[in-house]
């Protein structure tokens, strides 16, 4: 071990100094001395004048996995490394691989916008998107992000739509493509996107809206059509869904419009054809005259000719040919904000208001809208959004006391709830059909169950 004392140091009264000496090595001791008392005396007169700097938001407690819970749990990926909690889209799959999701908002923390992406069986985050979390975007350049999809033919194109703009990136190499500037959003900007283009939005809600696709690999924007306002009715033109027929793209879109002097909402379905560029019908009559809302998702088509359109307080059925109404289920709260999901000719559709804490969950026959069994007990509220999903006959959601639910999809019958290790679990889930893994959000993480494992009752 080296020794800490000097040779200096270590000298007996024999080595004594002469005075003169000694006051040469006293010397620059006492400089230095007298230079650090001015610079603290600088820094100290500084600082004074100086506003102090805004304390920095405590750090959250990190969530520990001490609840009880029958998941079968694979695996566990923070959102952000210090498990701030946060808002969230609903899950994407990209390249087969990955599971992408994207942050909202976060109200506390003032944390980035931006994306994870994760490996589907791992829950390894993506070598390109090692930042935290992405760190596309700061809080300050966009307050929040208003959608997320995964485009492109191997599904590899990130398209993340803010406020005024529509972002394409690259999954495998975390760069930014393009940017296309939205001059006129109307309403809350949602999209649709298919393998080749994202459908997007835009005019003046009191005299006009565009529907316009964007290529998703050269950020180029084409304007589609154009809807002129009708009976002083505010409105927005939804996102649409797109099929093939004949050789031809159609596009199924709904408008949802606001008169104020009238207090009134109205609600109108579409049918375009984007390879003629022409209108082949629009339904202005039998869809819910109180049928408006600003999220309505894509209409989309089901066996037999079918196009299910769903609106704030009603789900229809119409003639994909020709738009005539075949059946429509009125009276059905929030659905426009929890879609439907339809699974082997069933549709299943939780409803209820904000306000209420009940909520139902529905099964209909999709080709009749007749009831097949009602659950009033499980009052599945959504937490926010919430996809929901079905794995060997069972269905799974997230409700607003952030539990995971399994109902029997024949019967309606709740099997089971859970809260997962961690307390809480919120947001849609996303269901990998090949493994059986479940992805689900604890609002801070993401969970990923593997049902096989996880006890069916």
């Amino acid at each position: 071990m080296r020794n800490i004392l000097s040779n200096s140091i270590r000298h007996s009264a024999l080595d004594a100094e002469s005075p003169a000496k000694m006051r040469l090595r006293v010397k620059p001791a006492m400089t230095k001395n007298t230079l650090l008392i001015v610079y603290l005396l600088c820094v100290f007169m500084t600082g004074s004048c100086q506003k102090p700097r805004p304390p920095e938001p405590p750090e959250p407690p990190r969530p520990q996995p001490t609840f009880p819970t029958k998941l079968e749990i694979v695996w566990n990926a923070p959102f952000f490394s210090d498990s701030t909690y946060d808002y969230f889209w609903d899950y994407e799959i990209a390249n087969n691989q990955y599971i992408m999701l994207a942050n909202i908002y976060d109200r506390t923390y003032n944390k980035p916008r931006g994306i994870g992406v994760y490996n589907m069986q791992t829950g390894e985050r993506h070598s390109a998107w090692q930042n935290d979390p992405g760190g596309i975007f700061a809080a300050t350049e966009y307050e929040m992000l208003q959608d997320c999809k995964v485009a492109g033919k191997n599904k590899d194109i990130i398209l993340i739509y803010s406020k005024d703009a529509l972002f394409g990136y690259s999954l495998h190499s975390g760069q930014r493509l393009w940017t296309v500037t939205i001059r006129n959003p109307i309403g809350i900007p949602h999209m649709s996107a298919n393998i080749d283009y994202a459908f997007i939005n835009y005019g003046n809600p009191k005299s006009w809206g565009r529907l316009a696709m964007v290529d998703v690999y050269s950020g180029e924007k084409r304007d589609i059509l154009r809807i002129n306002i009708e009976d002083n009715y505010e409105f927005t033109i939804n996102p649409p869904s797109f099929y093939v027929s004949n050789g031809d793209t159609l596009l199924y879109f709904t408008t949802d419009g606001w008169n104020f002097e009238e207090v009134k909402g109205n609600s109108q379905a579409y049918c375009y054809n984007l390879t003629q560029k022409q209108m082949l019908w629009v339904n202005k009559q039998d869809l819910s005259p109180d049928g408006a809302s600003a999220s309505q998702p894509p209409p989309f088509v089901i066996e037999n000719d079918k196009l299910i359109v769903t609106e704030r307080k009603a789900i229809s059925c119409l003639n994909k040919h020709t738009g005539e109404l075949i059946w429509q289920r009125e009276g059905l709260g929030g659905i426009s904000d929890t879609p439907p999901l339809y699974h082997e000719g069933r549709l299943y559709i939780r409803h209820g208001f904000l306000n209420s804490i009940s909520y139902t969950l529905l099964c209909l026959d999709a080709q009749s809208g007749q009831m097949l069994w009602e659950n009033t007990t499980t009052s599945p509220r959504p937490a926010f959004h919430g996809a929901m999903a079905i794995y060997k006959d069972r269905l799974y959601f997230s409700i607003s006391e952030k539990s995971l639910v399994c109902v029997d999809i024949h019967t309606g019958q709740e099997l089971w709830r859970d809260k997962g290790p961690y307390g809480g679990i919120s947001y849609g889930v996303l269901i990998d059909q090949k493994t059986g893994y479940l992805y689900c959000n604890t609002g801070w993480s993401t969970l990923c169950v593997d049902l096989n494992k996880t006890p069916k009752k």
